[in-house]
């Protein structure tokens, strides 16, 4: 009997014991079991995501032994998403996708093996997402003392532009009126609000203004046009709207040229840049006679280029005109002046002389009709004299107005002369004929103007003429200016042109092929200085080129006897 109770203590001493070691044991505060429980691969992040997207958010754990004894769960807040393999919410939307580790590969093993191997992780799919999604997510596995890992989801949706103001997407303002235009968005993150005018830059020179609100105090007509208000967080493309901003104004003229050089017998444009809100009547005038479309006139528009075509244009056709616009706002006028006289001279020689004490220099002038003379003017340079260009440059430009405006209308030749002005002592001038036999009519009495008409297309309308000045001082600085006559009168001086004089000559190699050059400068200044002198030259050329003409007659009579 006690033999048997002796085997009875055994049998449940060990018994104890084998519970015993199942049963956990505390050490250091921590249970012994823990460290062997699996620990999390993933650490925590935030994802943004585009709306509509599909998101992946991740968990994995180390593999151990014992992940099969362990729940991993998903959880939203206090919502259980999924519990193991086990989905819990009712959205569609959501499914988990198990991790498995890679199998080692061995010489010998068979894939079959790795399949049944418990999965390492359940990563959380997300299709379809939306801004109500947004929140953390938090992976958890179902320890004593449970550990998770929580992800953070941002969704990102696109620009949107709420609220603009004006509704209606077109502003009609009065110039000098205050405008403001609005505009709102909303998305995440937050949009940015800039705006931009089509096709032009904004009122104030940059390309685009940052603000959800655009401002201009005053108004005018370059306020005007198609401003766009631009909302953009750089999550898919920028939401635009555009408002139309109509300046409503008075017609503004401008005129490119204001003065217009042309010829008998040519065709002339007059034209007048029109700008008005409401459209403009648009009415020409020659002086004070309106003018309708003829033949010789008519009218041309093209947007807002107002043009008057002179075509075939007589003498009579020279003189002031005025385009006039109108609306019911207001109305405005501009002048604009058809001459005939030459276009400004313009030198172009060299400014060194290749002499010590003559300079060759050269001009271009524009002239449909032919060129009568030149009158070169030219004068030492000096500090004094330097700083008086521009008061003579002034002074006879103002002489050359007057004498425009005086005389344009009448069709006379103006009798501008550049040096009645008090200055004349300060300059040597020169009078230098152009000769052009087919143009000076045998007799004065029977000159028409109108003949020019005819000639006018056989020549061509810029005049280069060449002069060479003697008696200059060496290595010497000089100004010249020059002015051009032809039939309907003088142009304006030209601007002040500076050229030197060399302290030694230059030694020039003998060419081969000799150099034509049509010059006044074998004609002394003296007795071309004045108008009585330039017609006595007149009637000597002539004089000489009839006795040519008798002498060779003669030779000729005398060679065949």
């Amino acid at each position: 009997m006690w033999n048997n109770l002796k085997w009875i203590l055994v049998f449940l001493n060990t018994f104890i014991v084998k519970e015993l070691a199942a049963i956990p044991t505390y050490q250091d505060n921590h249970l012994e079991d823990e460290r062997n429980s699996p620990g999390f691969l993933t650490i925590g992040q935030k994802y943004s995501y585009a709306i509509g997207s599909t998101v992946v958010l991740p968990c994995k754990i180390n593999d151990t032994d014992r992940n099969s004894q362990y729940v991993l769960a998903w959880k939203r807040g206090n919502a259980v998403l999924t519990a193991g393999t086990v989905k819990v919410t009712m959205n569609p939307r959501i499914r988990l996708i198990p991790v498995h580790e890679l199998p080692e590969i061995s010489i010998g093993s068979s894939s079959s093996m790795s399949s049944h191997k418990s999965p390492t992780g359940y990563n959380l799919e997300l299709r379809d997402v939306r801004v109500t999604d947004a929140g953390d997510y938090a992976c958890q596995i179902g320890t004593l003392e449970p550990q998770e890992i929580v992800h953070k989801l941002e969704v990102l949706v696109p620009p949107k532009i709420d609220f603009i103001s004006p509704s209606g997407g077109r502003l009609d303002v009065a110039k000098g009126s205050a405008i403001r235009l609005e505009c709102r968005g909303s998305g995440n993150p937050t949009p940015k609000i800039y705006w931009s005018r089509k096709n032009n830059l904004m009122p104030n020179g940059e390309a685009n203004v940052t603000g959800n609100v655009f401002e201009i105090p005053h108004a005018d007509r370059h306020s005007a046009g198609h401003y766009k208000c631009s909302a953009d967080n750089r999550v898919g493309s920028p939401d635009v709207r555009e408002i139309f901003v109509n300046v409503l104004f008075a017609p503004e003229i401008e005129v490119d040229r204001a003065f217009i050089h042309t010829g008998v017998g040519y065709e002339a444009q007059l034209t007048c840049l029109v700008h008005s809100e409401p459209p403009s009547n648009v009415i020409w005038y020659k002086d004070t006679t309106q003018l309708g479309t003829t033949e010789q006139h008519s009218q041309q528009t093209r947007g807002n280029k107002h043009s008057l075509i002179i075509r075939n244009v007589t003498y009579m056709d020279l003189g002031n005109y005025t385009c006039q616009a109108s609306n019911n706002l207001g109305k405005d006028r501009s002048s604009l002046t058809l001459s005939g006289i030459p276009t400004v001279c313009y030198f172009d020689s060299k400014t060194i002389s290749d002499y010590r004490d003559r300079y060759n220099i050269t001009w271009t002038v524009q002239s449909f009709s032919p060129i009568r003379e030149y009158r070169l003017f030219y004068r030492k340079q000096t500090p004094k004299s330097y700083m008086m260009t521009h008061q003579i440059q002034q002074h006879l430009d103002k002489s050359y107005e007057n004498a425009v405006s005086g005389g344009s209308s009448s069709g006379s030749s103006h009798h501008y002369v550049p040096y009645s002005t008090g200055l004349s002592d300060q300059w040597e001038n020169v009078v230098i004929p152009e000769n052009f036999p087919e143009y000076y009519p045998s007799s004065s009495a029977s000159f028409n103007l109108n003949d020019y008409r005819f000639n006018n297309h056989m020549m061509s309308t810029h005049h280069h003429m060449s002069y060479l000045i003697k008696n200059l001082s060496p290595n010497t600085n000089y100004e010249a200016r020059v002015q051009a006559r032809n039939d309907h009168g003088w142009n304006k001086l030209s601007n002040v042109f500076h050229f030197s004089t060399r302290s030694e000559d230059m030694e020039l190699e003998a060419s081969h092929t000799p150099t034509v050059l049509r010059s006044a400068g074998l004609l002394d200044k003296g007795w071309l200085s004045s108008d009585a002198s330039a017609s006595s030259a007149y009637k000597l050329i002539n004089i000489c080129s009839a006795l040519l003409c008798i002498s060779l007659a003669s030779f000729l009579r005398h060679t065949t006897n």
